[in-house]
C-alpha cells in the first residue's frame, strides 16, 4: 500500500468548556483513557502520557481479547491552543501519521480542529469517522465532568444530583472536614451534631490555579465572605443538612446532602429549598452547579482546569433561561 500524501482531514468540534480544559483532556492520564482511542465493546487496560516534546504516549484497548496499541510521540505543545503529535496503530497499519489539535476561544466556550495528514485513501472514511466520535466522546466526558444541570423540584427548591468516586466515608469527608471542604466549596470546622454551629470561609478565587475576574456585583463580599449556619441533620455518613442563607428575613433557607453508596462510586443529593424568588434560585443554582463541578474535579484527583467564577458566569446565563419565574 502507498500513501496519499494528499490525504489531510479535518474534524471540528464547539465545545462549552474552556480552551484550558479541552487541551488538558489530551494530556491527563487519569482522564484522556476515559474517551481518547476507546471504542464502545473495548476496555482501555493501559494509559501512558509523557506529556512534553519529544515524550511518547500509549494507550492500549482490548478488544475481542485482543490488545490494539495506539502510540505515538508529541511534536508540539502549546497550551492551551495548539497539540501535534505522531500517531500509529500497528495492529493495522505499519503507517506513521501527524495529527495536529488547534484549539480557538470562542465566547465562554471554543472550537477545536484536528488536522489529521496522510492518511492511507482506504482508511480515509473510516478515520474520519472515528476521529469524529472520539471527539464526540471528549464533549460528553466534559460535560460529563462539568455535571447535569440542577432541577427546580418545587416551589424554591434546586435539586443536584452527581455520581462521585467512593468510598462514602471519603466523600462524607469532603462535606465535614475543613480542609477538604476548602478545596471545592468553603474551610470552617464543623461539629458533627445537630444544633452545631458553623463559620464558612468562603474565597471562590482559591479553588483552582485557574484564574477569571469575579461578576461586578459579587466584588464585594463575593470572595472572601463569612457565612453563619448551624446542623440541622446529621446521619454519617449519609446525610448532612445545614442552615443557608438565601431565604426570607424570617426563615433560612436549607441545603441537604443525601449520600447513596452505588458499587465503588456514590450518588450525591444536593437539595436547596425555601429560596426566596427566582433571582435567588438563579444564583444559587449557578453556585452550586460551579461547586460541583470542581469537587468532581478534585474526587477525581484533578487539578481544577476552570476557575470558579469562570465556571458561574456560564451556568449563570444557562440557568437565566433554564429557571422560570414562579
Amino acid at each position: 500500500m502507498t500513501v496519499d500524501a494528499d490525504r489531510i482531514l479535518h474534524v471540528t468540534r464547539h465545545f462549552h468548556a474552556s480552551p484550558e480544559r479541552v487541551f488538558d483532556a489530551w494530556l491527563n492520564p487519569a482522564t484522556a483513557g476515559k474517551w481518547l482511542f476507546t471504542t464502545a465493546t473495548g476496555e482501555m487496560t493501559r494509559v501512558e502520557i509523557d506529556a512534553r516534546v519529544g515524550g511518547k504516549y500509549l494507550f492500549v484497548d482490548r478488544r475481542n481479547g485482543k490488545d490494539i496499541e495506539h502510540l505515538g510521540e508529541y511534536l508540539e505543545i502549546d497550551r492551551p491552543t495548539r497539540l501535534v503529535f505522531t500517531f500509529a496503530v500497528p495492529e493495522f497499519s505499519p503507517q506513521t501519521t501527524r495529527v495536529s489539535i488547534d484549539i480557538v476561544p470562542v465566547g465562554a466556550g471554543c472550537d477545536l480542529t484536528l488536522t489529521h495528514e496522510g492518511v492511507l485513501a482506504e482508511w480515509a472514511d473510516r478515520t474520519q469517522q472515528g476521529w469524529g466520535m472520539i471527539l464526540d466522546g471528549l464533549v460528553n466526558s466534559l460535560e460529563n465532568a462539568s455535571g447535569s444541570y440542577g432541577v427546580v423540584v418545587g416551589p424554591g427548591t434546586v435539586r443536584f444530583q452527581r455520581v462521585l468516586p467512593g468510598p462514602i466515608e471519603r466523600v462524607w469527608a469532603y462535606l465535614t472536614e475543613s480542609d477538604k471542604r476548602a478545596k471545592w466549596l468553603a474551610a470552617g470546622e464543623m461539629q458533627p451534631r445537630v444544633g452545631a454551629s458553623v463559620a464558612l470561609h468562603f474565597d471562590h478565587a482559591s479553588l483552582s490555579l485557574a484564574k477569571a475576574p469575579v461578576p461586578e456585583r459579587f466584588k464585594e463580599g463575593g470572595c472572601g465572605d463569612v457565612t453563619s449556619h448551624e446542623v440541622i441533620r446529621c446521619e454519617p455518613p449519609r446525610l448532612l443538612s445545614l442552615t443557608w442563607g438565601g431565604g426570607t428575613a424570617d426563615v433560612p433557607s436549607e441545603v441537604t446532602f443525601e449520600l447513596t453508596p452505588q458499587s465503588d462510586k456514590v450518588l450525591l443529593v444536593l437539595t436547596h429549598r425555601r429560596l426566596a424568588g427566582r433571582a435567588m434560585a438563579v444564583d444559587v443554582a449557578s453556585g452550586w452547579h460551579s461547586h460541583l463541578a470542581v469537587l468532581v474535579e478534585r474526587l477525581d484527583g484533578q487539578e481544577p482546569a476552570d476557575a470558579f467564577w469562570s465556571i458561574f458566569s456560564r451556568m449563570h446565563d444557562d440557568y437565566e433561561g433554564r429557571i422560570a419565574a414562579e
